[in-house]
């Protein structure tokens, strides 16, 4: 998983900022937030990834730092068995690009 991680990484290097392992052994990018959708799109159709299911998304308010917004989507793939967290960030102002055309579960 970890060296799929790196390699999301080397063919997306405009959008994927930080890829790691988390402690439950889930893969997490911290991408760019224009970088959303086609990082999103490429581990949903990735013959290797399948991450087809958007099981969650969140955010976390960090007033302390100056992109205060952390949001969080919590991405499954059946066929592989593996969780993956992708994390991106923005401000008060700056809108975030949506899934929904990727995930029909992001339209709630």
């Amino acid at each position: 998983m970890e060296k799929f991680g790196q390699y999301v990484a080397t063919i997306l290097p405009k959008y994927v900022q930080d890829v790691r392992m988390t402690s439950t052994k889930e893969l997490e990018f911290l991408i760019h937030p224009e970088g959303i959708v086609p990082v999103m799109g490429m581990l949903r159709d990735h013959t290797n990834s399948q991450f087809k299911a958007l099981m969650e998304i969140t955010a976390v308010d960090m007033p302390s730092r100056e992109y205060r917004f952390e949001l969080v989507y919590a991405l499954l793939s059946h066929h592989y068995n593996a969780r993956c967290i992708v994390k991106t960030y923005t401000d008060e102002l700056t809108p975030v690009d949506s899934v929904t055309a990727l995930f029909k579960s992001a339209d709630w």
